[in-house]
């Protein structure tokens, strides 16, 4: 959202979750949009976690 809004692309959360469900393409375009307006993140990999033996 705030890189949206850094783009001054102005849409709500609702809209958002609607052009996720039936234009995936249109959404990939603005998570790019959104993305660039950070240029210095780099991308992170999740960490695995693993499991715990509970006794």
């Amino acid at each position: 959202m705030h890189g949206l809004m850094k783009e001054n692309i102005q849409l709500n959360r609702k809209v958002l979750s609607e052009l996720a469900m039936h234009e995936p393409y249109s959404f990939k375009a603005l998570v790019d949009v959104s993305r660039t307006a950070f240029p210095d993140n780099k991308k992170v990999e999740p960490q695995k976690v693993g499991l715990a033996v509970v006794l």
